[in-house]
Protein backbone atom coordinates (compact mmCIF):
# COMPACT_ATOMS: atom_id res chain seq x y z
CA UNK A 1 0.00 0.00 0.00
CA UNK A 2 1.26 2.91 -0.89
CA UNK A 3 1.45 6.60 1.39
CA UNK A 4 -1.31 7.97 0.13
CA UNK A 5 -3.51 5.12 0.35
CA UNK A 6 -2.37 5.00 4.15
CA UNK A 7 -3.32 8.42 4.75
CA UNK A 8 -6.46 8.08 2.94
CA UNK A 9 -7.31 4.84 4.77
CA UNK A 10 -6.28 6.80 7.89
CA UNK A 11 -8.51 10.13 7.42
CA UNK A 12 -11.40 7.21 6.65
CA UNK A 13 -11.52 5.99 10.27
CA UNK A 14 -11.38 9.61 11.77
CA UNK A 15 -14.38 10.29 9.55
CA UNK A 16 -16.22 7.46 11.04
CA UNK A 17 -14.62 7.71 14.84
CA UNK A 18 -15.87 11.92 14.85
CA UNK A 19 -19.74 10.55 13.28
CA UNK A 20 -19.72 8.30 16.01
CA UNK A 21 -18.72 11.05 18.66
CA UNK A 22 -21.22 13.46 17.47
CA UNK A 23 -23.93 10.92 17.04
CA UNK A 24 -23.60 9.48 20.96
CA UNK A 25 -23.52 13.88 21.99
CA UNK A 26 -26.89 14.17 20.14
CA UNK A 27 -28.10 10.96 21.73
CA UNK A 28 -26.80 12.82 25.01
CA UNK A 29 -28.55 16.23 24.64
CA UNK A 30 -31.35 14.51 23.16
CA UNK A 31 -32.08 12.47 26.06
CA UNK A 32 -34.78 13.75 28.91
CA UNK A 33 -32.23 12.21 31.62
CA UNK A 34 -29.76 14.49 30.61
CA UNK A 35 -31.89 17.71 30.61
CA UNK A 36 -31.84 20.41 33.38
CA UNK A 37 -34.13 22.67 34.51
CA UNK A 38 -33.39 26.27 33.29
CA UNK A 39 -34.51 27.50 36.34
CA UNK A 40 -32.56 25.29 38.68
CA UNK A 41 -29.43 27.03 37.26
CA UNK A 42 -30.29 30.80 37.33
CA UNK A 43 -28.98 32.65 40.29
CA UNK A 44 -32.44 34.17 42.21
CA UNK A 45 -31.83 38.14 42.41
CA UNK A 46 -31.76 39.36 45.82
CA UNK A 47 -35.20 39.80 47.34
CA UNK A 48 -36.52 36.88 45.25
CA UNK A 49 -38.45 34.78 47.37
CA UNK A 50 -38.91 32.03 44.76
CA UNK A 51 -38.39 28.80 45.47
CA UNK A 52 -36.48 26.30 43.36
CA UNK A 53 -38.64 23.59 42.15
CA UNK A 54 -37.55 20.31 42.08
CA UNK A 55 -39.03 17.11 40.05
CA UNK A 56 -40.08 14.59 42.50
CA UNK A 57 -40.62 11.05 41.70
CA UNK A 58 -44.45 9.59 41.55
CA UNK A 59 -45.24 8.64 44.93
CA UNK A 60 -47.60 5.53 45.81
CA UNK A 61 -50.21 6.46 47.98
CA UNK A 62 -50.01 4.33 51.33
CA UNK A 63 -53.31 3.53 52.93
CA UNK A 64 -53.53 4.50 56.83
CA UNK A 65 -55.12 2.69 59.28
CA UNK A 66 -57.82 4.05 61.41
CA UNK A 67 -56.24 5.13 64.49
CA UNK A 68 -59.08 4.75 67.30
CA UNK A 69 -58.46 4.80 71.06
CA UNK A 70 -60.47 5.62 74.44
CA UNK A 71 -58.92 8.51 75.05
CA UNK A 72 -58.84 10.99 71.86
CA UNK A 73 -61.60 8.98 69.62
CA UNK A 74 -60.86 9.06 65.93
CA UNK A 75 -62.75 8.68 62.41
CA UNK A 76 -64.14 5.12 61.86
CA UNK A 77 -65.15 4.07 58.20
CA UNK A 78 -68.70 2.13 58.68
CA UNK A 79 -68.95 -1.52 57.85
CA UNK A 80 -71.95 -2.68 59.93
CA UNK A 81 -74.14 -1.65 62.93
CA UNK A 82 -73.02 -4.93 64.33
CA UNK A 83 -69.19 -4.67 63.50
CA UNK A 84 -69.43 -0.56 64.77
CA UNK A 85 -71.05 -1.91 68.57
CA UNK A 86 -68.49 -4.62 68.90
CA UNK A 87 -65.43 -2.18 68.13
CA UNK A 88 -66.98 -0.13 71.06
CA UNK A 89 -67.31 -2.90 73.23
CA UNK A 90 -63.56 -4.16 72.34
CA UNK A 91 -62.03 -1.01 71.76
CA UNK A 92 -63.74 1.77 73.66
CA UNK A 93 -64.19 -1.00 76.71
CA UNK A 94 -68.09 -0.14 76.48
CA UNK A 95 -70.50 -2.86 78.34
CA UNK A 96 -74.16 -3.68 77.16
CA UNK A 97 -75.73 -0.92 79.28
CA UNK A 98 -73.42 1.82 78.34
CA UNK A 99 -73.46 0.74 74.11
CA UNK A 100 -76.95 2.87 73.51
CA UNK A 101 -76.17 5.92 75.23
CA UNK A 102 -73.05 5.88 73.80
CA UNK A 103 -74.43 5.43 70.16
CA UNK A 104 -76.58 8.07 71.05
CA UNK A 105 -73.37 10.02 71.32
CA UNK A 106 -72.37 9.15 68.25
CA UNK A 107 -75.43 10.22 66.88
CA UNK A 108 -75.20 13.50 68.27
CA UNK A 109 -71.17 14.41 67.53
CA UNK A 110 -72.30 13.40 63.20
CA UNK A 111 -75.50 15.36 63.13
CA UNK A 112 -77.76 11.93 62.26
CA UNK A 113 -80.62 11.25 62.28
CA UNK A 114 -80.82 7.83 63.08
CA UNK A 115 -77.50 5.22 63.91
CA UNK A 116 -79.35 2.51 62.84
CA UNK A 117 -79.51 4.31 59.12
CA UNK A 118 -75.79 4.49 58.86
CA UNK A 119 -74.23 3.48 55.28
CA UNK A 120 -71.64 0.93 54.64
CA UNK A 121 -68.50 3.05 53.74
CA UNK A 122 -69.68 5.87 55.91
CA UNK A 123 -67.59 7.89 57.80
CA UNK A 124 -68.37 9.18 61.11
CA UNK A 125 -66.81 10.82 64.09
CA UNK A 126 -66.44 8.37 67.09
CA UNK A 127 -66.08 11.36 70.14
CA UNK A 128 -63.42 9.93 72.96
CA UNK A 129 -64.58 8.32 76.24
CA UNK A 130 -64.71 10.02 79.59
CA UNK A 131 -65.56 8.87 82.41
CA UNK A 132 -65.86 9.15 86.40
CA UNK A 133 -63.29 7.70 88.46
CA UNK A 134 -66.20 5.28 90.20
CA UNK A 135 -65.96 4.31 86.31
CA UNK A 136 -69.16 5.13 85.16
CA UNK A 137 -69.74 6.65 82.12
CA UNK A 138 -69.46 10.39 81.25
CA UNK A 139 -72.11 11.35 78.06
CA UNK A 140 -73.15 15.01 76.98
CA UNK A 141 -74.63 17.28 79.81
CA UNK A 142 -78.35 17.31 80.06
CA UNK A 143 -80.24 20.34 78.91
CA UNK A 144 -82.26 21.49 81.89
CA UNK A 145 -85.86 21.96 80.76
CA UNK A 146 -87.24 25.58 81.89
CA UNK A 147 -84.61 27.47 82.26
CA UNK A 148 -84.32 29.29 79.31
CA UNK A 149 -81.10 27.44 78.61
CA UNK A 150 -82.37 24.96 75.86
CA UNK A 151 -81.76 26.02 71.86
CA UNK A 152 -84.79 27.64 70.14
CA UNK A 153 -85.65 25.85 66.87
CA UNK A 154 -83.98 29.10 64.72
CA UNK A 155 -81.00 28.53 66.38
CA UNK A 156 -80.82 31.76 67.73
CA UNK A 157 -80.33 30.79 71.73
CA UNK A 158 -76.78 28.99 71.59
CA UNK A 159 -77.55 25.44 73.90
CA UNK A 160 -75.77 25.23 76.95
CA UNK A 161 -75.30 22.25 78.96
CA UNK A 162 -73.85 20.93 82.01
CA UNK A 163 -72.48 17.60 83.20
CA UNK A 164 -72.75 16.51 86.57
CA UNK A 165 -69.33 14.76 87.78
CA UNK A 166 -68.44 12.98 90.41
CA UNK A 167 -66.77 14.72 93.37
CA UNK A 168 -64.26 11.53 93.93
CA UNK A 169 -60.63 12.15 93.35
CA UNK A 170 -59.40 10.39 90.09
CA UNK A 171 -56.46 8.01 91.17
CA UNK A 172 -53.50 9.26 89.82
CA UNK A 173 -51.07 6.99 87.69
CA UNK A 174 -48.31 6.29 90.70
CA UNK A 175 -51.73 5.22 92.99
CA UNK A 176 -52.79 2.91 90.50
CA UNK A 177 -49.20 1.88 90.68
CA UNK A 178 -48.87 1.06 94.24
CA UNK A 179 -52.44 -0.51 94.73
CA UNK A 180 -51.63 -3.29 91.31
CA UNK A 181 -48.09 -3.75 93.75
CA UNK A 182 -50.22 -4.33 96.91
CA UNK A 183 -52.65 -6.69 95.39
CA UNK A 184 -49.95 -8.35 93.15
CA UNK A 185 -47.94 -9.85 96.13
CA UNK A 186 -51.35 -11.66 96.88
CA UNK A 187 -51.96 -13.14 93.78
CA UNK A 188 -47.89 -13.91 93.08
CA UNK A 189 -46.09 -14.32 96.22
CA UNK A 190 -42.43 -12.63 95.40
CA UNK A 191 -39.16 -14.53 95.94
CA UNK A 192 -36.89 -12.89 97.94
CA UNK A 193 -35.11 -12.75 94.23
CA UNK A 194 -37.69 -10.81 92.59
CA UNK A 195 -38.05 -8.16 95.13
CA UNK A 196 -34.27 -6.87 94.67
CA UNK A 197 -33.80 -4.41 91.97
CA UNK A 198 -33.24 -5.52 88.28
CA UNK A 199 -29.28 -5.38 87.93
CA UNK A 200 -27.19 -7.17 84.62
CA UNK A 201 -24.10 -7.40 84.82
CA UNK A 202 -20.59 -9.16 83.73
CA UNK A 203 -17.21 -8.09 83.18
CA UNK A 204 -17.83 -5.20 80.50
CA UNK A 205 -20.80 -3.32 81.92
CA UNK A 206 -23.16 -3.30 85.01
CA UNK A 207 -26.86 -1.99 84.66
CA UNK A 208 -29.37 -1.59 87.41
CA UNK A 209 -33.01 -0.08 87.39
CA UNK A 210 -34.17 1.23 89.80
CA UNK A 211 -37.34 0.28 91.14
CA UNK A 212 -38.86 3.67 92.60
CA UNK A 213 -38.46 4.45 88.38
CA UNK A 214 -38.86 1.34 86.80
CA UNK A 215 -41.47 -0.75 89.31
CA UNK A 216 -41.21 -4.43 89.26
CA UNK A 217 -44.12 -7.70 89.54
CA UNK A 218 -43.19 -11.62 89.73
CA UNK A 219 -43.72 -13.40 87.11
CA UNK A 220 -45.13 -17.05 87.81
CA UNK A 221 -41.85 -18.96 86.46
CA UNK A 222 -39.94 -16.72 88.72
CA UNK A 223 -38.94 -14.06 86.40
CA UNK A 224 -40.21 -10.15 86.68
CA UNK A 225 -42.03 -8.05 84.99
CA UNK A 226 -40.66 -4.25 84.42
CA UNK A 227 -43.11 -1.48 84.03
CA UNK A 228 -41.97 1.33 81.68
CA UNK A 229 -44.68 3.28 81.70
CA UNK A 230 -43.06 6.64 80.03
CA UNK A 231 -41.19 4.44 77.42
CA UNK A 232 -37.43 5.99 78.69
CA UNK A 233 -35.46 2.84 78.60
CA UNK A 234 -33.46 2.83 75.74
CA UNK A 235 -33.51 0.25 73.06
CA UNK A 236 -29.53 -0.94 73.67
CA UNK A 237 -30.69 -1.26 77.58
CA UNK A 238 -33.82 -3.38 76.58
CA UNK A 239 -31.68 -5.45 74.16
CA UNK A 240 -29.02 -5.65 76.53
CA UNK A 241 -31.33 -7.10 79.32
CA UNK A 242 -33.57 -9.45 77.67
CA UNK A 243 -30.14 -11.12 76.36
CA UNK A 244 -28.61 -11.54 79.91
CA UNK A 245 -32.24 -12.62 81.04
CA UNK A 246 -34.70 -13.87 79.21
CA UNK A 247 -37.23 -14.41 82.16
CA UNK A 248 -37.56 -10.26 82.15
CA UNK A 249 -40.84 -9.03 79.93
CA UNK A 250 -40.35 -4.96 79.79
CA UNK A 251 -44.05 -3.58 79.85
CA UNK A 252 -44.83 -0.32 78.37
CA UNK A 253 -48.85 0.13 78.99
CA UNK A 254 -49.62 3.45 81.10
CA UNK A 255 -51.20 3.21 84.07
CA UNK A 256 -54.18 5.60 83.36
CA UNK A 257 -56.24 3.28 82.26
CA UNK A 258 -56.62 0.32 85.03
CA UNK A 259 -58.54 -2.38 83.17
CA UNK A 260 -56.02 -2.15 80.08
CA UNK A 261 -53.07 -1.91 82.69
CA UNK A 262 -54.11 -4.98 84.29
CA UNK A 263 -54.39 -6.96 81.39
CA UNK A 264 -51.33 -6.26 80.17
CA UNK A 265 -49.66 -7.41 83.71
CA UNK A 266 -51.97 -10.36 83.90
CA UNK A 267 -51.21 -11.51 79.95
CA UNK A 268 -47.23 -11.04 80.80
CA UNK A 269 -47.34 -12.97 84.11
CA UNK A 270 -47.00 -16.80 82.91
CA UNK A 271 -50.89 -17.81 84.16
CA UNK A 272 -52.25 -20.85 83.01
CA UNK A 273 -55.32 -19.23 81.61
CA UNK A 274 -56.47 -15.90 81.79
CA UNK A 275 -60.16 -15.33 80.45
CA UNK A 276 -61.31 -11.53 80.30
CA UNK A 277 -65.12 -10.25 80.66
CA UNK A 278 -66.08 -13.17 82.31
CA UNK A 279 -69.27 -14.26 83.84
CA UNK A 280 -71.11 -16.78 86.23
CA UNK A 281 -74.28 -17.41 87.08
CA UNK A 282 -75.71 -19.13 90.53
CA UNK A 283 -78.99 -20.42 90.66
CA UNK A 284 -82.08 -20.61 88.03
CA UNK A 285 -84.68 -18.44 89.77
CA UNK A 286 -84.16 -16.15 91.50
CA UNK A 287 -80.81 -16.15 89.16
CA UNK A 288 -77.79 -13.87 90.28
CA UNK A 289 -75.19 -13.21 87.41
CA UNK A 290 -71.96 -12.15 88.49
CA UNK A 291 -69.69 -10.50 85.94
CA UNK A 292 -65.67 -10.19 86.34
CA UNK A 293 -63.37 -8.42 84.36
CA UNK A 294 -60.76 -11.14 84.15
CA UNK A 295 -60.72 -14.87 85.78
CA UNK A 296 -57.43 -16.78 86.68
CA UNK A 297 -56.26 -20.00 86.40
CA UNK A 298 -52.62 -20.24 87.75
CA UNK A 299 -51.93 -23.62 87.18
CA UNK A 300 -53.28 -26.66 84.93
CA UNK A 301 -55.44 -28.04 88.13
CA UNK A 302 -56.85 -24.77 89.45
CA UNK A 303 -60.05 -25.40 88.84
CA UNK A 304 -59.80 -28.97 90.63
CA UNK A 305 -58.15 -27.65 93.59
CA UNK A 306 -60.74 -24.78 93.43
CA UNK A 307 -58.01 -22.12 93.30
CA UNK A 308 -58.92 -19.90 90.46
CA UNK A 309 -59.16 -15.72 90.81
CA UNK A 310 -61.19 -13.37 90.10
CA UNK A 311 -60.03 -9.74 89.67
CA UNK A 312 -61.70 -6.80 88.92
CA UNK A 313 -60.19 -3.21 87.62
CA UNK A 314 -63.37 -0.96 89.09
CA UNK A 315 -63.62 1.86 91.51
CA UNK A 316 -66.57 0.16 93.17
CA UNK A 317 -66.37 -2.24 94.92
CA UNK A 318 -68.60 -5.89 95.14
CA UNK A 319 -70.92 -5.82 98.01
CA UNK A 320 -70.46 -8.50 100.67
CA UNK A 321 -72.90 -10.64 100.08
CA UNK A 322 -71.46 -11.08 96.22
CA UNK A 323 -68.17 -11.78 97.70
CA UNK A 324 -69.62 -14.68 100.39
CA UNK A 325 -71.13 -16.35 97.98
CA UNK A 326 -68.14 -16.23 95.27
CA UNK A 327 -65.83 -17.28 98.35
CA UNK A 328 -68.10 -19.98 98.81
CA UNK A 329 -68.24 -21.49 95.35
CA UNK A 330 -64.17 -21.27 95.81
CA UNK A 331 -63.24 -17.97 93.67
CA UNK A 332 -60.92 -15.82 95.33
CA UNK A 333 -61.79 -11.94 94.55
CA UNK A 334 -59.37 -9.71 94.23
CA UNK A 335 -60.24 -5.69 93.61
CA UNK A 336 -56.72 -3.78 93.86
CA UNK A 337 -58.72 -0.10 92.83
CA UNK A 338 -62.24 -0.47 94.18
CA UNK A 339 -62.41 2.07 97.20
CA UNK A 340 -66.03 2.91 96.81
CA UNK A 341 -69.09 1.69 98.65
CA UNK A 342 -71.70 -0.24 96.27
CA UNK A 343 -74.17 1.86 94.38
CA UNK A 344 -77.78 1.31 94.89
CA UNK A 345 -79.67 0.26 92.21
CA UNK A 346 -83.80 0.21 91.79
CA UNK A 347 -87.14 1.57 91.44
CA UNK A 348 -88.08 2.15 95.12
CA UNK A 349 -90.31 -0.95 94.77
CA UNK A 350 -91.48 -3.46 97.93
CA UNK A 351 -90.69 -6.86 97.27
CA UNK A 352 -93.14 -9.14 98.22
CA UNK A 353 -92.59 -12.72 98.79
CA UNK A 354 -96.18 -15.31 99.08
CA UNK A 355 -94.85 -18.32 100.49
CA UNK A 356 -98.23 -19.91 101.20
CA UNK A 357 -99.96 -22.69 99.13
CA UNK A 358 -103.60 -22.89 100.11
CA UNK A 359 -105.90 -20.49 98.28
CA UNK A 360 -107.56 -18.65 100.97
CA UNK A 361 -104.22 -17.80 102.49
CA UNK A 362 -102.61 -17.08 99.07
CA UNK A 363 -105.58 -14.66 98.20
CA UNK A 364 -105.47 -12.60 101.90
CA UNK A 365 -101.25 -12.44 101.30
CA UNK A 366 -101.78 -10.73 98.10
CA UNK A 367 -104.46 -8.74 98.65
CA UNK A 368 -102.21 -7.43 102.01
CA UNK A 369 -99.30 -6.61 99.30
CA UNK A 370 -101.89 -4.27 97.66
CA UNK A 371 -102.49 -2.77 101.46
CA UNK A 372 -106.27 -4.35 100.64
CA UNK A 373 -108.22 -5.29 103.42
CA UNK A 374 -111.18 -7.59 103.20
CA UNK A 375 -114.11 -9.42 104.68
CA UNK A 376 -114.21 -13.16 104.57
CA UNK A 377 -117.24 -14.75 104.25
CA UNK A 378 -119.70 -12.03 103.27
CA UNK A 379 -123.34 -12.78 102.30
CA UNK A 380 -124.20 -10.48 99.61
CA UNK A 381 -127.67 -10.37 98.11
CA UNK A 382 -128.61 -10.69 94.60
CA UNK A 383 -132.60 -9.56 95.23
CA UNK A 384 -133.88 -8.00 98.22
CA UNK A 385 -137.42 -8.69 99.76
CA UNK A 386 -138.71 -5.38 99.50
CA UNK A 387 -138.70 -5.10 95.79
CA UNK A 388 -140.79 -8.13 94.90
CA UNK A 389 -141.12 -10.25 98.14
CA UNK A 390 -138.23 -12.54 97.31
CA UNK A 391 -134.77 -12.42 99.04
CA UNK A 392 -131.85 -14.24 97.50
CA UNK A 393 -128.41 -13.95 98.48
CA UNK A 394 -125.25 -15.54 97.91
CA UNK A 395 -121.58 -15.98 100.23
CA UNK A 396 -118.73 -14.89 98.63
CA UNK A 397 -115.33 -15.88 100.27
CA UNK A 398 -113.73 -12.37 100.34
CA UNK A 399 -115.16 -9.00 99.60
CA UNK A 400 -113.34 -5.68 99.99
CA UNK A 401 -113.62 -2.30 98.20
CA UNK A 402 -110.86 -0.58 96.01
CA UNK A 403 -111.12 2.87 94.33
CA UNK A 404 -115.26 3.33 95.27
CA UNK A 405 -115.47 -0.19 93.51
CA UNK A 406 -116.79 -3.48 95.62
CA UNK A 407 -115.05 -6.89 94.59
CA UNK A 408 -115.86 -10.54 94.86
CA UNK A 409 -113.76 -13.42 95.19
CA UNK A 410 -115.30 -16.89 95.39
CA UNK A 411 -114.50 -20.54 94.03
CA UNK A 412 -116.43 -22.26 91.46
CA UNK A 413 -117.25 -25.72 93.20
CA UNK A 414 -118.94 -26.89 90.11
CA UNK A 415 -122.95 -26.08 90.52
CA UNK A 416 -124.07 -24.02 87.03
CA UNK A 417 -126.08 -22.43 89.40
CA UNK A 418 -123.95 -20.86 92.34
CA UNK A 419 -121.73 -19.76 88.68
CA UNK A 420 -124.98 -18.10 87.34
CA UNK A 421 -126.05 -16.30 90.84
CA UNK A 422 -122.09 -14.74 90.79
CA UNK A 423 -122.67 -13.44 87.74
CA UNK A 424 -125.94 -11.77 88.26
CA UNK A 425 -124.03 -9.98 90.54
CA UNK A 426 -121.69 -8.71 87.81
CA UNK A 427 -125.31 -6.39 86.70
CA UNK A 428 -125.65 -4.90 89.87
CA UNK A 429 -122.13 -3.44 89.61
CA UNK A 430 -119.77 -6.36 91.48
CA UNK A 431 -116.46 -7.49 90.35
CA UNK A 432 -116.49 -11.03 90.99
CA UNK A 433 -113.36 -13.33 90.86
CA UNK A 434 -114.21 -16.94 90.61
CA UNK A 435 -111.37 -19.02 91.42
CA UNK A 436 -110.78 -22.71 90.24
CA UNK A 437 -108.93 -25.34 92.05
CA UNK A 438 -106.34 -25.86 90.04
CA UNK A 439 -105.26 -21.82 90.18
CA UNK A 440 -101.83 -21.56 91.82
CA UNK A 441 -99.70 -18.23 92.61
CA UNK A 442 -99.46 -17.06 88.65
CA UNK A 443 -103.25 -17.51 87.95
CA UNK A 444 -104.80 -16.03 91.05
CA UNK A 445 -102.21 -13.07 90.65
CA UNK A 446 -103.64 -12.34 87.35
CA UNK A 447 -107.42 -12.64 87.83
CA UNK A 448 -106.87 -10.50 90.81
CA UNK A 449 -104.87 -7.67 88.88
CA UNK A 450 -107.16 -7.94 85.98
CA UNK A 451 -110.70 -7.15 87.92
CA UNK A 452 -108.60 -3.74 89.84
CA UNK A 453 -107.12 -3.35 86.20
CA UNK A 454 -103.44 -2.80 87.54
CA UNK A 455 -100.74 -1.99 85.00
CA UNK A 456 -98.23 -5.07 84.94
CA UNK A 457 -97.21 -8.02 83.79
CA UNK A 458 -95.64 -12.06 84.85
CA UNK A 459 -92.10 -12.14 83.35
CA UNK A 460 -88.65 -12.77 84.61
CA UNK A 461 -87.84 -9.54 85.21
CA UNK A 462 -84.49 -7.80 86.30
CA UNK A 463 -84.86 -6.60 89.85
CA UNK A 464 -81.08 -5.40 89.83
CA UNK A 465 -79.58 -4.67 86.55
CA UNK A 466 -76.24 -2.34 85.92
CA UNK A 467 -72.97 -3.84 84.30
CA UNK A 468 -71.11 -1.60 85.60
CA UNK A 469 -71.77 -2.72 89.49
CA UNK A 470 -70.63 -6.05 88.32
CA UNK A 471 -73.85 -8.06 88.60
CA UNK A 472 -77.30 -8.39 87.80
CA UNK A 473 -80.49 -9.94 90.03
CA UNK A 474 -83.56 -11.71 87.75
CA UNK A 475 -86.52 -13.11 89.30
CA UNK A 476 -89.90 -14.58 88.43
CA UNK A 477 -92.60 -12.66 89.32
CA UNK A 478 -95.41 -9.84 88.66
CA UNK A 479 -94.12 -6.11 87.82
CA UNK A 480 -97.18 -3.94 88.62
CA UNK A 481 -97.44 -0.13 88.69
CA UNK A 482 -100.39 1.36 90.24
CA UNK A 483 -101.13 4.68 92.52
CA UNK A 484 -103.31 2.84 94.73
CA UNK A 485 -100.25 0.12 95.49
CA UNK A 486 -98.10 1.29 98.25
CA UNK A 487 -95.39 3.59 96.83
CA UNK A 488 -96.91 3.31 93.68
CA UNK A 489 -95.40 0.13 92.37
CA UNK A 490 -94.85 -3.08 94.08
CA UNK A 491 -93.10 -6.35 92.84
CA UNK A 492 -94.89 -9.52 93.73
CA UNK A 493 -93.48 -12.98 93.65
CA UNK A 494 -93.69 -16.48 94.99
CA UNK A 495 -90.38 -17.63 94.87
CA UNK A 496 -88.29 -17.82 97.50
CA UNK A 497 -85.26 -16.12 98.84
CA UNK A 498 -82.11 -17.41 100.54
CA UNK A 499 -79.65 -15.34 102.73
CA UNK A 500 -77.61 -14.19 99.79
CA UNK A 501 -80.00 -13.31 97.44
CA UNK A 502 -81.97 -11.77 100.25
CA UNK A 503 -79.07 -9.54 101.44
CA UNK A 504 -78.07 -8.58 97.88
CA UNK A 505 -81.29 -6.61 97.57
CA UNK A 506 -81.67 -5.48 100.78
CA UNK A 507 -78.53 -3.70 100.18
CA UNK A 508 -79.47 -2.22 97.29
CA UNK A 509 -82.33 -0.78 99.21
CA UNK A 510 -84.95 -2.55 98.37
CA UNK A 511 -87.55 -3.47 101.19
CA UNK A 512 -88.61 -7.41 101.58
CA UNK A 513 -91.48 -8.76 102.99
CA UNK A 514 -92.68 -12.09 103.55
CA UNK A 515 -96.83 -13.35 103.37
Amino acid sequence: MTRVQKLTALSVVWLVVAAVLHSSYAFAVMDPRFELDPRAIVVPKEGDTQKKVVKQPPSRSVRKKEELSPAKGGTYTVKSLEQLQRMLGRNFELNDSEMGPFLEEIRQENNLLDVKRLKVGQKIVIPPVRRRPDGALILRGMTPVGGGLASSLDGSTPRQSFTLESPVKQLTEQEIIGKALNVWKNIIPPQKEQLKPLSVQNSSFSLTLDTAQYPTFARMDGGRMVLDRNGTIPPLVKSLIEAKDPSVRILTEPPSGSKRFMASLLEAAGFYSVEENFSMQFGVDPKLTVQADFKIEKMADSLVKQDVLLVNSGRVAFPTSVGDILRKEGFTLQEPFASLKPLSHHDSRTIHTVAVKQQSQMVDDILSAFSITSEPHRTVEVFASEHNGISLSVKSERYFERGGKKYIVTSFDGDPINYTLFRILETKGYNVVILEAQDNFRKISEKLISRMKIAGNYGFHDLLKDNSSGYTLQMSGFKLDDRLLPGGGIFLTDRPMDRVIRDLCTENGYNITNR
